[in-house]
C-alpha cells in the first residue's frame, strides 16, 4: 500500500489544486415534462427485436450506502423463479432481459430495462410493457 501511495504522490503531487466547485446541473431540469412517456420505434439493422424502457430520475449516484438503482437492477434483472423474465419467457414474449442504471453530469440518474423480444413479443410489445409495470407494482407492494 505504501508503494502505491508513493507512486501516486510522485505522479500527481505537481498538479495544482484550483479548488474548482462543480456546477449544480440539476436546475433547471434537463428534460421537460413533455419529453416523457413516449414510444419511439426504430427499424433495426440486425435481426434483433429489443424493447428498451428508460426512466429519467433524480440524481442518486451519491447514495452510496443504499444504491437504490443497483438494487432495482438486481430485482428486475433476476432470472429465476417468479422473475419478470421467467414470466415473459413462459408467455413466449422474451428471450433475455437486462436492467441497469446510469448517472450523468451530477444532475440526473437513469434506470433502463432491455428486453430481447421474440416475434410474438414484438407483436405484443404493449403487453410486455404492461408486464414490466405490473412487476414494478408487485415489487412496490411486497417491499424489500
Amino acid at each position: 500500500m505504501e508503494l502505491l501511495e508513493k507512486l501516486v504522490n510522485d505522479k500527481f503531487s505537481a498538479i495544482e489544486n484550483f479548488d474548482v466547485e462543480l456546477p449544480d446541473n440539476r436546475e433547471p431540469a434537463p428534460f421537460g415534462a413533455g419529453q416523457f412517456g413516449k414510444v419511439i420505434k426504430y427499424i433495426p439493422v440486425k435481426d434483433n427485436d429489443q424493447l428498451r424502457m428508460y426512466w429519467i430520475l433524480p440524481y442518486c449516484e451519491d447514495k452510496q450506502k443504499s444504491k437504490p438503482l443497483t438494487y432495482l437492477s438486481h430485482l428486475f434483472g433476476h432470472e429465476g423463479e417468479n422473475s419478470l423474465l421467467s414470466y415473459l419467457k413462459s408467455e413466449g414474449l422474451a428471450l433475455e432481459l437486462g436492467a441497469g442504471d446510469d448517472h450523468s453530469m451530477n444532475a440526473i440518474s437513469a434506470f433502463m430495462i432491455d428486453i430481447y423480444l421474440t416475434k410474438k413479443g414484438l407483436a405484443q410489445y404493449e403487453r410486455v410493457i404492461e408486464a414490466v409495470f405490473q412487476y414494478a407494482q408487485r415489487l412496490r407492494d411486497a417491499g424489500p
